[in-house]
């Protein structure tokens, strides 16, 4: 086991249990001295949504972890390969989503208009991937009110590329936002 990872453990203990750190520390690292194991994440998972650039809820990634695992033949292990798998089938269905959870989606998004080569840029890798939707949004409403009929597109952009496919696309039509989700494609 990473020391990392059973600091991390013994953080997590000692904070629950209101306990001393040292104490817990010394009796993981007692415990884990004769076993190894390797341990994968949900921010793994999440890593690999944003290489793909799809827009992805923590909880989505603990299920989709939890289903590598289930389902992964013990003889061949988990790798990252299995992961992007899991990820081909996934698609975040932004009709789901209540608002709330809008700040929970993590991703990196771009914001244009239909036609125009220009896009804006919300959130950083790998540090501001948090509650990028809700600013999206914000921006993808006031660029429809500027220019009513003419659609503004939401993507998410893979972390090592700048080639973003729509995944919403917001309009403002007589008087009306709409905000439509585009059907996933199955190129992914």
């Amino acid at each position: 086991m990473y020391d990392y990872i059973i600091e991390e453990m013994a953080d997590a203990i000692a904070s629950e249990l209101r306990v001393d750190n040292n104490d817990v520390l010394r009796v993981l690292h007692h415990y884990w001295e004769d076993k190894i194991a390797h341990v994968w994440r949900a921010d793994h998972i999440i890593h690999c949504a944003f290489n793909i650039g799809k827009p992805i809820l923590l909880e989505h990634a603990v299920g989709l972890l939890d289903e590598v695992f289930q389902f992964h033949d013990s003889d061949a292990g988990i790798r990252w390969s299995m992961l992007e798998e899991v990820l081909r089938d996934y698609w975040l269905d932004f009709n789901r989503l209540s608002a709330e959870q809008y700040d929970e989606v993590q991703g990196v998004f771009k914001v244009w208009r239909q036609g125009n080569i220009i896009a804006h840029q919300i959130g950083l890798f790998p540090d501001e991937t948090k509650g990028n939707l809700t600013k999206a949004i914000a921006l993808a409403r006031y660029m429809a009110g500027e220019m009513p009929n003419t659609p503004i597109m939401i993507g998410c952009e893979p972390y090592h590329s700048h080639a973003v496919e729509p995944w919403l696309t917001v309009t403002q039509m007589d008087g009306n936002l709409m905000i439509e989700q585009k059907e996933p494609t199955c190129t992914q």
